[in-house]
């Protein structure tokens, strides 16, 4: 289907506005910045934020709504070809490493994601989903143990990203290349628990 002129100059708008505000909650924190802040960053009016966001914890509604495209559009170009624990592993590189420049808001956003009152609460459940696919497509090529639930599974996976997270502090200071050992380090441990014997 092709996107109309319209629904492309939306999408850009909207994109646009997303990344004024991750940029403004880097820099200046969440609480200090304000929706002011984020038109006049996105060069927009600030009527024209609210047609697409109604408040500033819309904000981090589409910042997690557009992390879950991205990584979804991230999956569906890898190669079918590779095996499906290199492609898992390449997804949650891909996931961790698109985190650090934003990692402040990243933080929050999985913080909030465990309030049921938060509009954020079960944000991360798209990308809990497309880890549950990747899982049982290993499973089915009997790659991991059909014994293994695919719900351990995602557990597991979501639990490597949290770690990252929330234990890796010097996540912004360390190399990519760091980053991507460690990544390895978790998910050749996590990884050896599913596998088929």
């Amino acid at each position: 289907m092709v996107e109309s002129r319209r629904e492309a100059n939306k999408r850009k708008s909207r994109q646009k506005i997303l990344k004024a505000s991750r940029r403004l909650f880097k820099e200046k924190g969440y609480e200090n910045t304000m929706i002011e802040d984020v038109a006049n960053r996105a060069e927009i009016s600030k009527a024209t934020l609210y047609n697409y966001f109604p408040n500033k914890e819309s904000l981090l509604v589409g910042t997690m709504d557009d992390v879950a495209y991205s990584f979804k559009k991230f999956i569906d170009g890898m190669d079918k070809n590779m095996p499906i624990d290199d492609r898992i592993r390449k997804a949650m590189t891909f996931l961790i490493l698109d985190s650090i420049p934003f990692i402040s808001v990243s933080r929050r956003i999985l913080f909030l994601n465990a309030y049921s009152g938060s509009p954020m609460y079960g944000k991360i459940n798209a990308v809990e989903d497309i880890f549950a696919e990747l899982a049982e497509e290993a499973k089915e090529a009997d790659v991991f143990s059909k014994e293994v639930e695919t719900k351990e599974i995602v557990d597991q996976l979501v639990g490597v990203y949290l770690i990252s997270q929330f234990q890796w502090m010097d996540l912004e200071e360390i190399t990519e290349e760091e980053c991507v050992r460690r990544v390895n380090h978790l998910m050749d441990l996590m990884l050896a628990a599913c596998y088929s014997k």
